[in-house]
């Protein structure tokens, strides 16, 4: 007779609503705080987590209330909560390191283009036969419009991107700066 009232009792468990909403409420603060960007796997791990728990709720549904146990999925929620937590705090932490970097690739950037700048100052100005040099300009003006559209993005809080554009700024002012050097050199000898 008590073997049948704790089977009773443990078997008509109920979902554990309020634990399932916590996990819920758990992603998505971690979602607010970018976490699908700056703590990805730590946040990829507590997505793929509740989908699981769903799942084992889904089959603990499908059984006879009498043998359901939530037990494991109370476990595995508390886990969620962790990995939302824990992403959470990552992504606050990566996204100011990350702001920092690319406050730093922003600043190499705009000194590489300050310095391609100088050194096109210093060219005469282009006249008709200096075509290479006339396409080195507009290039050059292209990617200080990309300097501006990188601002932009820094203003926004897109801080990979700002790096990875940043990076590309600076790679492409060292090449024009190196093809600005070149055709400046060819000029010279040209005159002489």
């Amino acid at each position: 007779m008590l073997f049948l009232i704790w089977l009773l009792l443990t078997g008509c468990a109920e979902p554990p609503i309020s634990q399932l909403n916590a996990a819920t409420q758990a992603l998505e603060d971690a979602r607010i705080s970018e976490a699908e960007h700056y703590a990805i796997e730590r946040f990829t791990a507590a997505e793929t987590a509740l989908r699981q728990v769903q799942q084992k709720l889904d089959r603990q549904g499908d059984r006879m209330p009498l043998f359901r146990n939530y037990d494991p999925v109370i476990t595995m929620l508390s886990e969620v909560v962790n990995n939302a937590t824990q992403a959470k705090i990552e992504a606050i932490a990566n996204k100011k390191e990350s702001k920092a970097n690319a406050e730093v690739a922003l600043a190499f950037a705009k000194q590489h283009l300050q310095d391609v700048r100088a050194l096109l100052a210093d060219v005469s100005a282009p006249t008709p036969d200096h075509g290479e040099l006339n396409q080195l300009l507009q290039a050059f003006q292209d990617t200080e419009t990309l300097l501006t559209e990188i601002e932009s993005i820094m203003a926004q809080e897109h801080f990979i991107d700002v790096m990875t554009t940043s990076h590309s700024v600076e790679s492409f002012a060292t090449r024009i700066q190196a093809q600005i050097i070149s055709v400046k050199r060819l000029a010279a000898k040209q005159h002489i």
